[in-house]
């Protein structure tokens, strides 16, 4: 068991995709054969790689083509723009991020043997994008106490020791009341 998985680490999975798209270099295409002959486990992976490609092929090659009408990119357009909503009902948006997790999840068992590495990648970019997220909200929250402070030692100076500054809020109070009236008669004619 210890020898077939330290032999695991050391098989080369990749170069067998590379074996099989041709890309490999005649050397490495012989170094690779020659393991194939001493190992199981990649002799499997290599016809596991093999009828995947080829029932891919079969099932490409049956397709039939479909003969579009000559009009319809107008029409998908036209479609497109009437019928125009968006992510506006809560409805579409969980329909969306579910179809998205979907994906993401076939995509992930997809990846098979190689989704512990894909996992981990997207686990460290997420770290980061935490890191930095956490460190706008903190600045973020810093400053607006800071703002905060600074504001409240200016105003505890104007409002209680100027009458010109309570006859200014005042004013302020009065303008924001009109101001919201004037909004209010806007949205009952809408």
């Amino acid at each position: 068991m210890n020898d077939q998985s330290a032999n695991q680490t050391l098989c080369p999975r990749r170069e067998i995709v590379a074996y099989l798209d041709g890309e490999l270099a005649p050397r490495a295409e012989m170094e690779l054969e020659m393991h194939l002959a001493s190992c199981a486990v990649c002799t499997k992976e290599l016809n596991d790689q093999k009828k995947i490609l080829h029932a891919l092929d079969f099932a490409l090659d049956e397709a039939p083509e479909l003969e579009l009408p000559e009009n319809f990119t107008k029409v998908v357009v036209a479609n497109a723009e009437s019928n125009v909503r968006g992510l506006r009902c809560p409805r579409e948006r969980n329909r969306a991020l579910m179809v998205g997790a979907l994906l993401f999840l076939m995509v992930l068992f997809g990846l098979g043997a190689e989704s512990s590495k894909a996992a981990e990648a997207v686990g460290g970019v997420a770290d980061q994008l935490m890191a930095v997220g956490s460190f706008f909200m903190r600045f973020g929250h810093d400053l607006t106490v800071a703002v905060t402070v600074i504001l409240r030692s200016l105003c505890l100076q104007f409002v209680y020791k100027s009458a010109v500054t309570a006859a200014g809020l005042g004013l302020t109070f009065v303008l924001s009341l009109l101001i919201f009236s004037r909004l209010m008669a806007r949205s009952r004619r809408f």
